[in-house]
């Protein structure tokens, strides 16, 4: 049984949110998990690894020094930080989904505040965004309202390895950056947390309590699934198992055999697609699916936000749009040109939409 899936499953409550939360929970020395300092410590040493001169100040023999408790430094943990992006006037505001500040026990200066964003799907990542410069933007007016001047970096953390996130990553002009992946990658969140129960199997840190230790597993499960539920896990394993690939994606490539501008009935799509599956893979796909799958598809129905449409800027799921004409029709959607048309999705207070115009300012409030 494994909590974080189970909880995620239908319209469960485990989000981008709730894994940022849970991340603050295992970084923070001051709780109860078990690894104290250690996964902390092996993040803020991938930063080093970029610039020796980067965190010196809680550096010895060129690591970071133990930073658990009574070790002469305190660790402040900071979730969903609201921060304004002008000094004057707090019309424009982001949310950080964590700080990590560091504090020197000797003269409680705050020495370094690193701001962490994170994303659990490259679908949360908006082209063309200014979310990192934002939020750097943000953080230093919010320690300059105070007394504290700490050194500020900036860690993105992103599912794995990608052309989405890597562009958003690189368009933020700031030295004090690193990109940490989730998975898939040789310093991963996965790996590190793999690397302490090694070290735990070895006796080269104290042991880990079992419930503590039941529950970070879990959670490394739930990072190997692409933070999928089992009924999501399950739906497209069946998919692909049965049509070659999830049903989304076979509707991705059947749209790119249609025409650009022109609009299509509803159910000449439905048939037409029943079709394209069935000579694709041989097997007639079930009526309901491809309904669901169809209207899951059309940005503009409100309906969508009930089959686990989640994100506006959804591009796998993006697909068409209702004609102008009728609801009985549907094109190809374009976002670029579609600008005026509302995009549906489910938000943590229900159905929500935004205007295709507005996405590239979504987390702008």
């Amino acid at each position: 049984m494994n909590i974080f899936r189970i909880l995620s499953s239908n319209d469960g409550s485990i989000n981008e949110p709730n894994v940022s939360s849970f991340l603050a929970y295992l970084l923070d020395p001051n709780e109860d998990h078990g690894i104290s300092s250690l996964l902390l410590q092996e993040l803020l040493n991938d930063i080093t690894e970029i610039n020796k001169d980067f965190l010196a100040k809680i550096q010895y023999n060129n690591r970071i020094s133990d930073l658990s408790k009574y070790s002469g430094y305190s660790i402040n943990i900071i979730p969903e930080l609201s921060v304004n992006l002008e000094k004057k006037g707090k019309k424009k505001r982001r949310d950080i989904d964590i700080i990590i500040e560091i504090i020197d026990d000797k003269t409680t200066e705050i020495i370094y505040s690193i701001c962490l964003e994170n994303k659990i799907t490259d679908s949360s990542i908006i082209k063309n965004d200014s979310q990192l410069e934002d939020e750097l933007k943000g953080l230093e007016n919010y320690y300059s309202e105070s007394n504290f001047t700490p050194e500020i970096y900036i860690i993105y953390l992103t599912p794995v390895p990608s052309n989405a996130s890597g562009n958003s990553f690189e368009k933020l002009d700031y030295d004090k950056k690193y990109h940490l992946y989730w998975d898939n990658h040789e310093n991963s969140v996965f790996n590190k947390l793999i690397k302490i129960f090694n070290n735990e199997r070895d006796g080269l840190i104290d042991p880990i309590n079992n419930q503590s230790s039941y529950l970070i597993k879990s959670f490394l499960s739930f990072i190997k699934t692409n933070f999928k539920s089992y009924v999501e896990e399950r739906k497209e394993k069946l998919e692909k198992k049965s049509y070659g690939k999830p049903v989304i994606d076979l509707l991705n490539d059947f749209s790119k055999t249609l025409k650009k501008d022109e609009e299509y009935t509803i159910d000449f799509i439905r048939n037409k697609f029943s079709e394209y599956v069935l000579n694709l893979s041989g097997i007639e796909l079930h009526k309901t699916t491809r309904n669901i799958h169809i209207i899951l598809s059309i940005v503009n129905e409100k309906n969508r936000g009930h089959y686990n449409v989640k994100k506006a800027d959804d591009e796998r799921k993006n697909i068409f749009c209702y004609s102008k004409s009728s609801r009985k029709k549907i094109k190809l959607f374009k976002p670029e040109i579609d600008t005026e048309i509302d995009i549906y999705y489910r938000g943590e207070d229900g159905i929500e939409s935004l205007k295709a115009k507005e996405i590239t300012c979504a987390n702008t409030v």
